[in-house]
């Protein structure tokens, strides 16, 4: 007969009912729902599925070893560590080089470093080296400035219609940095893995924003594929520019000037020839080259600083990204990988399928970006000038 020892929780359960728990997970198979719904904590009531779970693993504990579960703290009682001096050292290894990514969970390090123990031994190893898996901070408030900026440009250009917009948005261009997901099966795993709201830091480390900055795509392994793209105010993407790296010099800019040009002589959209079309962007400094846009007839106008919710065409990357994933999902099962050409054409035909109205919608999804900027800045301006979203 084995002996339990169990600390009595108010919300843990008592050794009689860990005991009924065992015998209904492990020899009737029953669910955690209805293991809940057959035992009481030691308050009498419904335990949770965590109690119910953590009695069944001390009980097995205690059945594998013949011996009585201490209710003492891990680190005393008296069973070897499952991870080694030399495991420890690895698992903090691991966290230092991939804790910015989003599969850097215990369960990943526990199957990428091949250690036999559970996730929770791993997350205890963690703290106990310094590391406590914390929420990322969001993006950090706006400066002053930044809501200065952003107030003007909505007194300027909040109050105009949806047909302004299109008849001005001449072109829109940002850049962005896409990725094809990587030939073997645990980088593509890795790839697919997004959306990075949580990290292992250290004491201080929160809002330290050299270290990390929230990132709601992910950072993704594999081949960055760099692209400047645009649309213009008729709901056509008419520019893609897939270059060696995301940022350039001033010089390297300005020979892609032209290519702008092009993009809204392409659309057709200009009702007067001798007007110069309008260029959005944002404010990176390489794109600032008045002198340049001016000779190739075009008039550059920036969105304010620090002001992605407002530039249009950030919608349109999330976009993008999305429909990439599922994409990638596809081929993953399918056991496909495509190559780097292929991806440029994907991605190509899926901002192309944007300009196309759906069955039985008026507008486009970029034509209701367009139409939409009203609103989007209004957005902006109820919110105090604040950060509102894309």
């Amino acid at each position: 007969m084995v002996l339990v020892t169990l600390s009595m929780h108010p919300r843990g359960l008592a050794p009689v009912e860990a005991a009924k728990a065992w015998y209904l997970k492990t020899q009737a198979k029953k669910s955690w729902s209805e293991i809940r719904s057959m035992t009481q904590n030691a308050q009498g009531k419904t335990p949770s599925v965590n109690a119910c779970r953590n009695a069944v693993v001390r009980m097995k504990t205690a059945k594998a070893r013949g011996k009585a579960v201490p209710a003492t703290k891990y680190a005393n009682c008296g069973r070897d560590p499952l991870l080694t001096a030399d495991d420890e050292r690895k698992v903090v290894d691991f966290v230092k080089k991939w804790r910015a990514k989003r599969f850097c969970v215990c369960s990943h390090i526990r199957a990428e470093l091949k250690l036999k123990c559970s996730a929770r031994t791993v997350g205890r190893c963690l703290n106990r080296h310094g590391y406590f898996w914390r929420a990322v901070a969001k993006k950090a408030p706006l400066k002053p400035q930044d809501i200065a900026s952003r107030k003007a440009f909505v007194e300027k250009y909040g109050q105009h219609t949806p047909e302004w917009w299109e008849n001005n948005l001449n072109l829109v261009l940002d850049g962005v940095t896409l990725t094809k997901a990587p030939q073997g099966l645990t980088g593509r795993k890795k790839h697919a893995a997004q959306s990075i709201g949580f990290m292992w830091m250290r004491q201080g480390e929160k809002m330290d924003p050299k270290l990390h900055t929230y990132n709601r795509y992910g950072v993704q392994q594999g081949q960055k594929v760099p692209l400047w793209g645009g649309f213009t105010g008729g709901g056509r993407f008419t520019l893609r520019l897939w270059t060696a790296r995301p940022k350039m010099t001033k010089e390297e800019w300005a020979k892609q000037i032209p290519a702008l040009k092009r993009a809204v002589d392409e659309a057709g959209e200009m009702r007067d020839p001798n007007k110069k079309a309008k260029v959005w962007m944002d404010n990176e400094r390489f794109l600032k080259n008045p002198g340049k846009y001016k000779a190739a007839g075009l008039l550059a106008i920036n969105f304010p600083t620090n002001s992605g919710d407002i530039n249009p065409i950030e919608t349109v990357w999330a976009w993008l990204r999305r429909d990439l994933a599922k994409r990638e999902f596809e081929d993953l099962k399918e056991d496909s990988v495509i190559t780097a050409s292929q991806f440029k054409q994907r991605a190509a035909q899926i901002l192309q399928s944007y300009s196309v109205p759906e069955t039985g919608e008026q507008y486009s999804k970029l034509s209701k970006l367009v139409r939409g900027m009203r609103n989007r800045l209004a957005k902006c301006e109820n919110n105090k000038f604040g950060p509102c979203g894309k």
